[in-house]
């Protein structure tokens, strides 16, 4: 092991990074730190691979935080950020301190549910192209859709944006004429995927205390309201706040938004996604505190409440 500790599972990967790796890597996590993380899987995809959850923290905590990336294919750096994040957070746990508060203890009041990889099926495609793809009726069904090109995929194996295919605004006339594989294409119904339907289960179950969602490029935050969740990320990267003011359009914020849950939809890096690999570290320069920033923020909140 020797002084400098056990060598980090996550930090030394070069490439993208794909379903595979991030599978491997999320096994190993929760073998290593069986005291802080319990790996947990949501549901599964058309083709297949499993929506991987990694609850962190104490689970009896009062406050419950939902963290989500790599909704849309091309958007897979951040899920590197997220798990990176993780493995710093558990590394930290054991000695390190954040604005007067140990790590350990922030992580005794809060419990985080951290979900990297929402659409794998979607990585698989813009990081393969279709021969990522297992499931031969699959294939042929993207193989007959409108890519504009694999390496910028968006949506799931269904052709269908996830972050469209909520309940409110679902069918807006902005959507007629869409069709599967196209940007934004919404799905035939309000949660006909299983990606879409795991995590609403997720959020039915926890009823967490605030969602933030991670997303590429613009390096700026959405939000509906203000809150605690969108208010700390900004202070934390730096980024301006831009308020939603458009019509709902079936995307994940509109429905935390009617259920009252506070939110954000934090934009990494810049330029186009997927982005060069060159941008991670200024991403990580950016976000990496953002486990103890939340928890502190919200063990704060309370304290004034008390």
């Amino acid at each position: 092991m020797g002084k400098k500790g056990p060598v980090r599972i996550v930090s030394a990967w070069k490439g993208k990074y794909s379903y595979e790796r991030m599978k491997r890597d999320l096994k190993r996590l929760a073998e290593r730190y069986p005291g802080l993380l319990k790996l947990n899987t949501i549901g599964k995809t058309a083709d297949g691979r499993a929506v991987f959850c990694m609850r962190m923290g104490n689970p009896k905590a009062e406050t419950r935080i939902l963290l989500q990336a790599g909704m849309h294919g091309r958007e897979w750096l951040n899920t590197l950020f997220f798990m990176k994040m993780m493995e710093e957070g558990c590394v930290c746990c054991r000695t390190g301190h954040y604005q007067g508060r140990t790590y350990r203890e922030l992580f005794q009041k809060t419990c985080f549910y951290i979900l990297p990889m929402v659409n794998p099926d979607g990585v698989q495609i813009s990081q393969f192209g279709v021969s990522g793809i297992r499931k031969k009726e699959l294939r042929e069904r993207l193989e007959r859709m409108e890519s504009g090109g694999w390496r910028r995929w968006k949506s799931n194996a269904r052709g269908v944006d996830l972050n469209r295919n909520y309940s409110t605004g679902f069918g807006a006339k902005w959507a007629e004429g869409r069709k599967p594989g196209r940007e934004e294409y919404p799905g035939c119904a309000p949660a006909s995927e299983e990606e879409t339907k795991a995590l609403m289960r997720l959020v039915a179950m926890l009823e967490p205390d605030g969602v933030v969602n991670y997303h590429e490029t613009g390096q700026l935050i959405y939000y509906a309201g203000e809150n605690i969740v969108s208010e700390t990320l900004h202070q934390l990267t730096g980024y301006p706040l831009c308020r939603e003011k458009g019509p709902a359009n079936g995307n994940f914020g509109d429905w935390l938004e009617i259920h009252k849950i506070p939110w954000c939809t934090v934009e990494t890096c810049r330029g186009r996604a997927p982005v060069f690999r060159w941008q991670f570290p200024g991403l990580w320069r950016k976000n990496r505190s953002l486990l103890p920033a939340l928890s502190a923020a919200f063990l704060q909140k309370g304290q004034k409440r008390a």
